[in-house]
């Protein structure tokens, strides 16, 4: 059996480039419409799947707009918790308290918040669960940080590296996973 799976992160979020807002429910930007045909077009043979949407608006309008066949909400694939670092500007952060983040982090949570880990553990929790639905395809859209760390478990990447992969807003990485083992991983947009 050959499954077919889309990871879609969400359009363009309502604020200037610079802030930490994994947690924070965002508006869209003013781009959405047209972000959002883009992305309909790259899966317009896959319309009538399932969808799996994390809460938070950026995610939950999309997968609501390219209609799928049903809709479930999960809370495990929102972004990471910034804790006191939400809607906070990356340089206003002491260089001293971000360098030793940066260094350490895959474990090191920020304060109130949840680390790199913690992000993965739960995205691997709803993956694997997702994987006994036994879908042919679905769809998944979510936050930078949930693919990543999905596309790390997937490729065995240390999470600390997985940093270096850019994903746009809207980006759709196609997975096709042939015998329940082998995974050919297509990055779409």
């Amino acid at each position: 059996m050959q499954q077919k799976f889309f990871l879609i992160r969400h359009t363009a979020p309502a604020i200037t480039r610079g802030y930490m807002y994994g947690r924070t429910d965002l508006p869209l930007a003013d781009t959405f419409a047209q972000e959002a045909n883009e992305i309909k077009a790259l899966v317009a043979n896959h319309q009538s799947i399932p969808l799996y949407s994390s809460p938070l608006q950026r995610c939950r309008l999309l997968a609501e707009s390219l209609q799928g066949s049903s809709l479930t909400i999960d809370a495990r694939i929102q972004e990471m918790h910034f804790g006191d670092w939400e809607m906070k500007r990356w340089d206003e952060l002491a260089p001293e308290v971000l360098d030793y983040w940066l260094k350490n982090i895959a474990t090191e949570p920020t304060p109130n918040g949840e680390s790199n880990a913690q992000l993965v553990a739960r995205s691997v929790d709803f993956w694997e669960e997702f994987l006994t639905y036994g879908h042919e395809e679905a769809g998944i859209v979510t936050h930078f940080g949930v693919i990543q760390s999905l596309l790390a478990h997937l490729l065995h990447i240390p999470i600390e590296k997985v940093f270096r992969l850019d994903l746009d807003y809207g980006a759709v990485i196609q997975i096709t996973i042939r015998e329940q083992k082998y995974y050919k991983i297509k990055f779409l947009r």
